[in-house]
């Protein structure tokens, strides 16, 4: 929800439907926001959203730093059974920082964003679950420690799911150097290599539930300033699967089964969607991935307007080539209908 203008309202919820349906190329699922202009000081339109078709709610980018109104929040969410989906982000601990603190922050001479930033936020959070009942998504979890938080939840029988990004899961700080390079800049940081390597194991035992993008296209002239200045965010849609296909399915390291719980079944169980079914009479929404492909990730394989990608250069091997969403067959052979 965290667009211009902010989704909070029933109204914002039946636009983008109605956009998304309009262009027939994929299903918006809007997530509605906790709060009016995701301030985080007045409740938004939360029976109104569900009622036009909003899956989840979120105040994503910024996190309702307010537990009372967080509290407030998942006392409503819950009665229309939907998660809350909290961006874990302590911003007095957070404000004005670039990269992971430690390390990077010292060798570059950027303000650090320390991982206590975001796990002090986790566990109040789980707190406030526990206290409520409602359901609990946590967004692009970067840390070790953050992970073990929800798996402790998890154990205790808490409504607590989590996701991470590939970009969490396949670099680490270390790939910050003296280029300074801003398609490296996203919020939360990218975390040490002990991090990386958790969440890796965290994705595949099942203590993560997803695998997700958190897409944030920028245009060319965003990213190409100076390091501080620049938005967070990277794009993630295309290359996400051939990551995950490269780095762990063909390493051995996750099943087909797996990827397909992480990347497809569990984000539409977290979002409260029916599951896809593959049998006679249903409508097709179908995804065809050639294993085999190899690809280079350059700006040309990007369908969106921007390619500020962390893994550009990067060479992968395989692709979804086909997509009939609905019945309608939209990618064909790696290219939009």
């Amino acid at each position: 929800p965290n667009t211009d203008p902010v989704v909070d309202t029933g109204e914002g919820i039946r636009y983008q439907i109605a956009k998304g349906d309009a262009c027939g190329l994929v299903h918006v699922r809007p997530i509605g926001a906790c709060t009016r202009g995701e301030k985080g000081e007045a409740l938004a339109e939360i029976g109104d959203m569900v009622a036009e078709g909003a899956c989840m709610f979120s105040d994503d980018g910024h996190g309702v730093q307010s537990a009372g109104m967080l509290r407030t929040v998942m006392d409503y969410v819950r009665q229309f059974d939907r998660a809350v989906a909290c961006h874990c982000e302590v911003r007095s601990l957070t404000e004005h920082g670039m990269v992971n603190e430690g390390r990077a922050s010292t060798r570059l001479g950027l303000a650090g964003w320390p991982a206590a930033g975001e796990e002090i936020e986790i566990a109040r959070d789980i707190e406030l679950c526990r206290l409520t009942g409602c359901a609990l998504h946590i967004c692009h979890i970067s840390t070790a420690h953050g992970m073990e938080l929800v798996r402790a939840a998890k154990a205790e029988g808490l409504p607590v799911t989590a996701e991470v990004c590939p970009h969490h899961l396949f670099l680490d700080e270390s790939a910050l150097d003296d280029t300074y390079d801003t398609n490296l800049k996203m919020n939360p940081p990218l975390r040490t290599a002990e991090d990386a390597a958790a969440l890796r194991a965290g994705i595949a035992d099942g203590t993560i539930d997803c695998v997700v993008t958190d897409h944030a296209p920028h245009a060319l002239h965003e990213k190409e300033c100076e390091f501080e200045i620049a938005p967070f965010g990277v794009v993630g849609l295309e290359t996400s699967l051939p990551l995950m296909l490269t780095n762990l399915v063909a390493a051995g390291k996750m099943t087909w089964q797996r990827l397909v719980e992480v990347m497809c079944v569990n984000p539409r169980k977290v979002a409260r969607l029916a599951p896809v079914k593959v049998e006679a009479g249903s409508v097709a929404d179908l995804t065809l991935i050639d294993p085999e492909l190899e690809l280079e990730v350059t700006p040309e394989l990007f369908c969106g307007k921007q390619h500020n990608s962390a893994f550009m250069g990067a060479k992968l091997t395989g692709r979804a080539t086909d997509t009939v969403v609905a019945g309608r067959h939209v990618l064909k052979d790696c290219k939009l209908a």
